[in-house]
């Protein structure tokens, strides 16, 4: 039987709780900085503009080099005005709108409250009453901590000058505990330390300058550093790389095999203002939105200056990466026989790409030979938006197996001399599927079901796609609307394909229905093929009938 801990004990804990989420919140709430130690700033950040204009222009700079425009605008909203969920392994979580709305953005918010909010993590109001109502670290506030008063200032006078709009944000999904926030003052006292980085003293300005653009504004490290169970950036492997997504933000450190210290200056600064180059291919996913939307719209001379601090005063990371798969060998040769088949076309059969700047080398490119194979499983998987004037990539999800996908990563990380790992699995491809943005018959749940997949003609290991969206024909099915469903997509079928056999039309039937069990919730897998298998009886009368 449990001891219980004495009334007063418990009472005791909770009033010394609230007393230090007081302290904690209280000075960050109120703080107000008069002036920064200048030695820990570039010139430029120390003194904010004195002509409104100039502030606000200084403002907007600064908001593109933190890259705020694109986590504070969800699908469909307006810019700035939040609604993007954002996946972490706690839950979902909404970001919020930044306009200058005052019921449902920060139009209310005092120059304190919004220097704590930035500085700090911590929002205006209280949760249970007492505790600070803390942010949560996917605000990267734990890099912004790093930015000067002057700056905070400015951003907040840019973000003033912005169209309000009143939209509230998506409910988060936060799973229990972690949608309490007084739960996050264990976290803060654990891994939050307020403050700016310390810089070098034999800096010069241009170095200082990119050390700030890279730990304070650009927040880097918040994607290329690893993170530990409690999410928290590991800073002892600062920016050795780190999984993103279906991605794999890769080593941006000093080190000249695995980071970008073997880059020269001139391919960093494109990949970071140009949107890449035909040498080391072009930045995509999340990094390609910091490219458009932050690297980009800064000066050069700034995207140079991040390039030498990343490149000659950040610590080299060496990471080891998982070994080489036993049978690699014969992975690489089945995978180059998907290569050929599917991707030569447009990365050239010596993986050179297209140029100029419409389809990016997979040859020398540090992105395909990164530690983990993540970005050319899921590149394969979702797909990628277009690069200059060339197509977007098609996504492969529903037409390659998990094992073809694997095999076709293992190519393409050691082919034409790339020095990568030939250690992508069919296992690393399943995970991701449950992550990359793919069509539901090629999630991770039909995937596990065994759901077949489906390419444009057909072939060996797929089925083809009878179009006119005919395989979304079972989407809110009832067991009473089963059959005549079943009956129009066979009748659909047999007259677009009047010699389609009956295997091959009851594989249509299976590619269309399968997705449908995978997602029924509270089902076990065996429950979700037992119902595939009664659904296929139920279908061949059907079928012998038409």
């Amino acid at each position: 039987m449990p001891l219980a801990l004495p009334k007063f004990r418990v009472k005791s804990l909770v009033i010394a709780a609230a007393a230090l989420a007081l302290v904690f919140g209280g000075v960050a709430a109120t703080r107000v900085a008069i002036a920064d130690d200048s030695a820990d700033y570039p010139a430029a950040s120390l003194t904010a503009p004195t002509d409104q204009a100039a502030l606000v222009a200084r403002g907007q700079y600064l908001t593109n080099a933190a890259d705020c425009m694109p986590c504070h605008t969800g699908p469909g909203h307006a810019p700035f005005s939040g609604g993007l969920v954002m996946n972490t392994p706690f839950g979902g979580l909404a970001t919020p709108n930044i306009t200058p709305d005052k019921q449902t953005g920060i139009g209310g918010w005092t120059d304190a409250q919004f220097y704590a909010a930035l500085h700090d993590g911590i929002a205006p109001g209280h949760s249970w009453l007492v505790f600070p109502r803390y942010l949560y670290p996917a605000m990267p506030y734990t890099s912004y901590t790093k930015l000067s008063y002057a700056d905070v200032m400015a951003i907040k006078a840019y973000l003033d000058t912005l169209p309000p709009v009143n939209v509230a944000p998506p409910p988060s999904s936060m799973r229990f505990p972690f949608n309490q926030r007084p739960t996050l003052l264990g976290w803060r006292i654990m891994f939050f330390r307020s403050g700016p980085m310390h810089m070098d003293p034999s800096w010069d300005e241009h170095m200082k300058n990119g050390a700030y653009l890279t730990e304070a504004l650009g927040h880097c490290g918040e994607c290329h550093t690893p993170r530990n169970i409690l999410g928290a950036m590991e800073l002892s492997r600062a920016y050795a790389g780190a999984p993103i997504d279906a991605l794999y933000a890769p080593n941006i450190s000093s080190d000249k095999t695995q980071g970008v210290g073997g880059w020269t200056q001139a391919d960093l600064v494109a990949y970071l203002h140009d949107s890449g180059n035909m040498v080391k291919g072009s930045p995509y996913g999340a990094m390609g939105d910091m490219v458009n939307h932050s690297t980009s719209l800064i000066p050069v001379s700034d995207d140079a200056d991040i390039a030498a601090y990343l490149q000659t005063a950040t610590k080299p990371q060496q990471v080891t990466a998982p070994a080489a798969l036993a049978d690699a060998t014969a992975s690489e040769a089945r995978g180059a026989t998907v290569y050929a088949a599917n991707c030569a076309g447009c990365h050239g059969k010596t993986g050179g790409g297209l140029p100029p700047k419409l389809v990016p080398n997979l040859a020398g490119n540090d992105s395909v030979t990164a530690t983990q194979p993540y970005n050319v499983i899921g590149a394969v998987l979702g797909g990628l938006a277009p690069w200059g004037n060339g197509p977007a990539m098609p996504g492969f999800a529903a037409s390659l197996s998990d094992q073809q996908i694997a095999d076709l990563t293992n190519y393409v990380r050691t082919a034409w001399g790339n020095q990568g790992v030939p250690n992508a699995t069919p296992d690393d491809v399943m995970r991701l599927r449950g992550v990359a943005v793919v069509p539901a018959m090629a999630d991770a749940q039909s995937d596990a079901l065994g759901c077949p997949h489906i390419s444009a003609a057909g072939g060996p290991t797929t089925v083809a796609d009878p179009g006119n969206g005919l395989l979304d024909i079972y989407a809110g099915a009832t067991p009473g609307t089963l059959a005549n469903r079943t009956r129009a997509l066979i009748a659909a079928v047999r007259a677009n394909n009047a010699t389609i056999s009956d295997a091959d039309l009851t594989n249509t039937l299976i590619a269309a229905y399968c997705p449908v069990v995978a997602h029924q919730a509270g089902m076990s897998l065996a429950d979700k093929q037992a119902a595939l298998k009664n659904f296929v009886a139920g279908a061949e009368p059907l079928i012998a009938a038409h």
